[in-house]
């Protein structure tokens, strides 16, 4: 929601502005780290629009974040300066949500708000740690790199998702399919050889009397079963939201086989690549990690790294408190304490993420070599079993028709 307000910085100079963020309490939170103090915070009477009601489906995709970020660092680079600079992506961005967006962050910069902090009022569009980043780059004066860094950055994590999507891609077809096959074989040519076969009173073997009386259990009771299985998938849904359920969910996806090898190994990319980036744009250590915990993606893991963070800050450095967490392999804790005696604790971690995002794609092969088969193995026996119970009684009905 986008609220409206009238602050005073710390020398008493009045700031007016526009922030969009889910609540009041989250817009005040905001501003307060701003260093402004709140004199007026007012809902804005805005228009409904599908991407601030949905921002996941129809907001700011990332690849848009991408070319916008590489578009205005060549921009800068060239000597146009942030807000004719703002303005021009504006009105050439092809993505209806960031033109608006980028409309509301250039008033804001005109009225003399910093571009991290424009940028900040719209998180459901530039998450924290991108935001956070640029205001880093800006102090240092070093902005347009920031940006080709940050958008190298959603490159990788971008190119890992998708090699994830696609290695799951033909087992989720495959599965559709023969889940497609199975209820047409049983709801469209099943019934009329039952009927058939009741008919001329043939005799059924017990696969064909078993497929039946599923067919009609499934009949009687489907509509049951199927109001069950959704209000438990929306329960389970639910549950999963809570943070109890999460960390359950999360703790169950590390520990199935191979499976839990390859979301560890993605996890433990992130945060490398995420760490690596943060500290070439010269973020403090321990700002650092904060941000790495908050874009953790398995509660776990997250949980591993705040107590990696807290142990930071009472000075034990990075490198022990990461040999001392079970769930990190050794090479995490010796690369980055080999970085952090050599000074070059960056360099290292990308080798880190570099490492294991090459064996999370080569797990993933793997595991789709092994599910492929074994998908087609189980359709092709699901298939089978119920071709054969329909053949086979028609040589009962033969018998009787001679």
């Amino acid at each position: 929601m986008e609220y409206r307000y009238i602050a005073f910085d710390q020398e008493g100079q009045r700031v007016e502005g526009w922030i969009d963020v889910p609540d009041e309490a989250a817009a005040e939170r905001i501003l307060w780290e701003r260093g402004l103090t709140v004199a007026q915070l007012v809902p804005a009477r805005q228009e409904l629009r599908l991407w601030r009601l949905f921002p996941t489906f129809f907001g700011v995709k990332r690849r848009d974040l991408i070319i916008f970020s590489r578009q205005l660092a060549t921009l800068l680079t060239s000597g146009i300066s942030i807000l004719p600079a703002l303005r021009l992506l504006a009105e050439q961005s092809t993505s209806k949500p960031l033109r608006e967006i980028l409309g509301e962050v250039a008033e804001a910069v005109e009225r003399g708000q910093s571009f991290s902090a424009a940028l900040a009022a719209h998180p459901y569009a530039f998450p924290p740690l991108y935001t956070r980043t640029l205001a880093i780059g800006e102090r240092t004066g070093n902005l347009e790199e920031v940006l080709r860094r940050l958008a190298t950055y959603l490159e990788q994590a971008q190119e890992l998702s998708r090699k994830l999507r696609e290695a799951l891609a033909y087992p989720v077809f495959v599965l559709a399919v023969a889940i497609f096959v199975v209820v047409l074989m049983l709801t469209v040519a099943l019934p009329p050889m039952v009927q058939l076969f009741e008919n001329f009173g043939a005799d059924l073997p017990w696969t064909t009397r078993a497929l039946i009386a599923f067919t009609r259990w499934t009949t009687a009771y489907g509509l049951y079963v199927l109001f069950g299985a959704l209000a438990l998938t929306i329960g389970l849904a639910w549950w999963g939201t809570r943070p109890s359920g999460r960390r359950v969910r999360d703790a169950v996806m590390l520990r199935l086989p191979l499976i839990g090898q390859v979301v560890l190994e993605g996890q433990i990319a992130r945060f490398a690549r995420t760490a690596a980036t943060l500290i070439r744009a010269g973020l403090p250590l321990s700002e650092v990690m904060e941000l790495a915990v908050s874009t953790a993606g398995n509660t776990v893991v997250a949980e591993a790294l705040e107590r990696v963070r807290i142990a930071l800050l009472t000075g034990q450095g990075l490198s022990g408190p990461l040999a001392a967490e079970p769930l990190f392999p050794p090479l995490l804790a010796q690369m980055t304490r080999v970085g952090e005696e050599s000074g070059t604790l960056e360099e290292n971690l990308e080798t880190v993420a570099d490492f294991y995002e090459e064996g999370v794609d080569r797990k993933m092969r793997l595991l789709v070599s092994f599910v492929e088969p074994a998908l087609t193995i189980f359709v092709g026996l699901i298939v089978g079993f119920i071709a054969l119970s329909m053949v086979m009684p028609m040589y009962s009905v033969l018998s009787s028709i001679r």
